[in-house]
């Protein structure tokens, strides 16, 4: 892939039912094998703790459910909470 003329560099694949020890292997093995000066954008970023990570293994970009995820869960918990009211 490295050998092939291209703006940046994806990195992920994975089924979402890994480890996260295995996902963060996995992350830091393929963005050592990619170009400096090429961007790797990592997908399936599920948590702010992966963003912290993945970006400290080498990734630039990313493809991330979190904030969808806590919108979503916050909208559904709302009625719960007498001091959100709209």
């Amino acid at each position: 892939m490295t050998k092939r003329e291209v703006h940046g560099y994806a990195i992920g694949g994975l089924a979402g039912g890994e480890s996260k020890d295995d996902f963060w292997k996995m992350v830091a093995v393929s963005a050592k094998s990619l170009p400096d000066n090429k961007p790797r954008y990592t997908m399936g970023i599920g948590f702010a703790l992966d963003l912290v990570v993945c970006t400290a293994l080498g990734s630039d970009m990313y493809d991330c459910v979190f904030p969808t995820r806590t919108a979503v869960s916050y909208r559904n918990a709302a009625p719960y909470f007498v001091f959100w009211r709209l």
